[in-house]
């Protein structure tokens, strides 16, 4: 079955859901080899692309001549060898430069000069140099330099393995180069890593360029650098300037999203290629959601799971996880997504996976979700849902979390601080709760929260420092002797 086949389950979900007050729950949707026919329809026109032809062996010199020159050039000089390469040799030197490159034995200026040319023949063939040196140089400043040269092209298939590179990459400075790479191909996974420099980086000079690198993405956005960070976590991340990806893109894109299958299955690679796309742009929402179509169940899941963390930036794959939320094997992992990308029509949906008879796992899920949505529509299931003595109490757990994020924590806030010292609860859940629940009353000004807040967080350990099991068990029992003395007050009984 063709993806074009799957998305009509997607019509009729909308149709029976109409405006969404019909929670009729929906037969699972049909599957197939989505991700086996992308990656052979993309294969298929990559196929057309020629490979650069060999260098005719009477100009290996002439190539070698050109590295040398502009390794020793200065100014406008430099734009000769530059232009010969750009103009003249062309791709037929990317073999040579390669060599150049790669010879850890040769001068360290002429390693440098055939790495710009490589980026300035600016080919898919010469990318594949630069980005693995940038994978696997042993030397920073090689790394570094590959990574400007790369951002500097127009080869947006190395931005996924840009991205894998810098959750690795130990040296602070190759950060700052990976990070410009990705900004200049408007991909801003790279941004936390920028602005954790521009704070923190060793030196002036390492935090002024950091600095300067998020004013210049700010700049091309139209947005304060402090905006950045907000709007590629948000459903506004489409304000931010939006790449067109070339088929190469799509083609990595697509191979990352077979990773997650049981053929492939590893979990570096799985981790890898989740982390990967979960750090992509909008547009890879769009591209990827057809994948919770496919008759892989590790896709599927994995997919959902993408999605998830891509949080509020993959709105527009609410309603292909509104249909997969009718896939029993998928439910669960859909319902969390949905919660996290904020998808208002998915809520009838979610409500009536809350109630008695649905899998325990997915009520829990659904539950969360409905919280996560931050829609006030969702109160009336949370509510029925939360019946301490006769739910198991992570259910409750879930529903009283979610009822906190709705602003309506002063129904369930005695309960959650009767969790703190019951050692077979889940004492931190609700500790993370209570502290929503208290900061939220202090941001609205309520009476007494601001001081029960600040008495609160005094009760915290020592920052830096991974506290043991009892520390945690004293602190849960801390908290919560100190909430319960001014619990009535704040709830005002």
């Amino acid at each position: 079955m063709s993806p074009r086949a799957w998305t009509p389950g997607l019509v009729l979900l909308l149709a029976a859901c109409g405006d969404g007050s019909d929670p009729e729950l929906s037969p699972a949707p049909e599957l197939g080899p989505v991700v086996r026919e992308r990656l052979a329809e993309l294969e298929r026109q990559l196929a057309t692309v020629e490979d650069p032809p060999g260098l005719e062996p009477g100009r290996v010199e002439e190539v070698d001549g050109l590295v040398t020159m502009l390794a020793s050039s200065k100014g406008a000089l430099r734009e000769v060898p530059l232009e010969a390469i750009r103009e003249d040799i062309g791709p037929a030197a990317i073999g040579r430069l390669a060599e150049h490159v790669a010879d850890s034995a040769r001068e360290t200026n002429l390693r440098l000069a055939a790495a710009e040319l490589l980026g300035v023949l600016d080919h898919p063939s010469a990318a594949e140099v630069l980005m693995r040196q940038v994978e696997q140089a042993s030397e920073p400043w090689m790394r570094s330099w590959c990574a400007w040269y790369l951002g500097d092209t127009t080869q947006d298939q190395v931005v996924p393995r840009l991205l894998r590179r810098l959750r690795y990459e130990k040296d602070p400075a190759t950060f700052l180069w990976l990070g410009r790479a990705l900004l200049n191909f408007e991909n801003y996974g790279g941004l936390a890593a920028l602005e954790d420099l521009a704070t923190r980086g060793e030196d002036d000079n390492q935090r002024r360029t950091a600095a300067e690198l998020l004013q210049a993405a700010a700049d091309r956005a139209d947005f304060e650098p402090s905006e950045l960070a907000g709007l590629w976590a948000s459903q506004r991340a489409g304000e931010l300037p939006q790449p067109t990806p070339t088929l190469r893109l799509r083609h990595e894109i697509w191979k990352l999203v077979n990773e997650l299958s049981e053929e492939h299955f590893q979990l570096r690679g799985v981790d890898d290629a989740r982390h990967v796309l979960s750090n992509m742009g909008p547009w890879v929402a769009r591209e990827i959601a057809p994948a919770l179509g496919d008759s892989d169940a590790h896709v599927r899941l994995h997919t959902a799971q993408v999605l998830e963390r891509m949080g509020p930036r993959a709105v527009s794959s609410g309603p292909a996880l509104l249909v997969a939320l009718a896939d029993p094997s998928l439910a669960p992992a859909a319902a969390e997504a949905l919660g996290r990308v904020g998808h208002p029509p998915a809520v009838p949906a979610l409500a009536a996976r809350t109630v008695p008879g649905q899998a325990h796992e997915l009520r829990v899920a659904a539950l969360r979700a409905l919280g996560r949505t931050g829609l006030a529509e969702g109160l009336p299931s949370l509510r029925a849902a939360f019946q301490p003595n006769t739910e198991p109490t992570d259910l409750c757990q879930a529903a009283a979390t979610a009822l906190v994020l709705l602003d309506a924590g002063d129904e369930v806030a005695p309960w959650l601080a009767q969790q703190l010292a019951d050692p077979l609860a889940d004492g931190e859940g609700a500790e993370l709760a209570l502290e929503t629940w208290l900061w939220r009353g202090s941001e609205a000004e309520r009476k007494g929260f601001g001081a029960a807040l600040e008495a609160w967080r005094a009760a915290a350990g020592p920052p830096g420092v991974i506290p043991s099991l009892d520390q945690v068990r004293e602190r849960l029992v801390q908290r919560g002797q100190q909430l319960n003395e001014v619990l009535a007050g704040l709830l005002g009984t």
